[in-house]
């Protein structure tokens, strides 16, 4: 009986130990908060994983939300780096001021948004009126178009969104969107409705579609007469079009930090912008950083 309570007693204090020495490690860790752009977590989520490998005392935790709820993370204070599809707003920026907050700016990658339709959708390129037409209401038929004789159904991103703050500013000339615009909350969930709606079109980062098989990316057109231009072909993007801005609805990604980040998260954005960051860019069907 003395031998088993001795033995009970050290199982309890390896246990304690063990338990002890386990919330240690993880206090030592240091964590890194991303919040914000929908059509960033997915890459943003692959660079912390493949960092956090390689650094086992770092924890990175990436959410999505859009990109306003990045940016109100970053100057409520409880996120180290926000990530956003479009850049800081005037009134984003007079709050940070008021705040005391000078936003730094990284731009970590592009994206090229690319608008889709239905695989069956006969339907191949629309000019950039065409889509703001779309868009806005103005053209409802397919058949105004070159389609079939059925009415479009719409897919949008909601308003705290840069995907849908960039397509109204850069796409529709800050048109307001149609009121009959289904609003879906992500760009996974709007690539899900078209490929089950014969008469939808949606639009959001070509890295999302590339490769997907059960939606239809079309080509761009400036004008009518032009030949069209694609984002994505064969399921690859096309970097050099969007580098040259020939295809027109393309921007750069972002994060942001408060001021000058703390050395962790500083490692951490060096390692994005490191030729082995830009590669993940690459695997991940969206854009890398032009070379220099």
């Amino acid at each position: 009986m003395n031998n088993l309570f001795k033995l009970l007693i050290i199982f309890l204090t390896a246990a304690i130990l063990f338990v002890g020495c386990k919330k240690k490690e993880e206090a030592e860790k240091s964590v890194i908060t991303i919040k914000g752009s929908d059509t960033m977590v997915n890459l943003s989520q692959k660079w912390a994983e493949v960092y956090m490998q390689k650094n086992a005392n770092v924890s990175i935790q990436v959410t999505g939300g859009g990109s306003g709820t990045g940016v109100a993370a970053l100057l409520n204070g409880t996120t180290n780096v926000a990530n956003s599809s479009r850049e800081l707003k005037e009134n984003e920026l007079k709050d940070a001021s008021q705040k005391g907050i000078t936003p730094k700016v990284f731009e970590v990658a592009l994206d090229g948004i690319a608008v889709i339709v239905h695989p069956s959708n006969p339907v191949s390129s629309l000019t950039l009126l065409q889509i703001a037409d779309i868009f806005t209401g103005k053209i409802k038929n397919w058949k105004e178009v070159g389609g079939k004789d059925s009415p479009i159904t719409l897919y949008g991103r909601e308003n705290s969104s840069g995907t849908y703050e960039f397509f109204r500013e850069h796409v529709l000339l800050k048109k307001d969107y149609a009121t009959n615009t289904q609003v879906l909350q992500g760009t996974a969930a709007l690539s899900e409705a078209v490929a089950r709606d014969v008469k939808g079109i949606g639009y959001g980062g070509v890295g999302y579609f590339a490769e997907r098989k059960d939606v239809k990316i079309i080509g761009v057109k400036a004008v009518k007469d032009d030949d069209p231009v694609f984002p994505a072909t064969d399921g690859k993007v096309n970097y050099e079009d969007i580098w040259s801005k020939k295809y027109s609805i393309s921007r750069y990604l972002y994060c942001f930090t408060n001021g000058k980040p703390k050395p962790e998260v500083q490692a951490f954005l060096d390692f994005i912008l490191s030729s082995e960051g830009q590669e993940l860019v690459k695997q991940m069907e969206y854009i890398p950083l032009p070379n220099k």
